[in-house]
């Protein structure tokens, strides 16, 4: 059975471009176009992984990772964080709290390759 990765990104182009390479890679994907919405959906979906971007209208990606950090990290569920956004003081905050961050623009192979990792370790 495929493992589940959940992305939440405003991003239509961004949503696709992974949603090939996800679906390439043997992953099934499914998807929020913002927060609210990610967390919304979270309330009845297991994913194995979740990556979200920064930057998004209703909730961002901070607050996102505030709110389910705990639940999925329980759960032992790695979250990918996505920013085109410059190196942050508080992007070590989050590192230090779980959060796995990539800036925009990455390579897909790369994205894939750290997905594979988190998912080897947390299994």
């Amino acid at each position: 059975m495929p493992k589940t990765i959940f992305v939440i990104d405003d991003d239509l182009g961004m949503q696709l471009v992974l949603e090939i390479a996800l679906k390439d890679a043997g992953y099934e994907m499914v998807a929020a176009s913002d927060g609210l919405q990610g967390i919304e959906r979270l309330a009845t979906l297991q994913p194995d992984l979740v990556i979200s971007d920064v930057m998004m209208p209703q909730l961002d990606g901070v607050q996102v990772f505030n709110l389910l950090k705990q639940r999925l990290q329980d759960q032992g569920i790695p979250i990918i964080i996505m920013t085109a956004l410059s190196r942050k003081p508080w992007f070590a905050d989050m590192e230090a709290e779980g959060a796995v961050i990539i800036q925009k623009p990455f390579d897909v192979d790369h994205l894939l390759d750290m997905i594979r990792l988190l998912l080897d370790e947390g299994s």
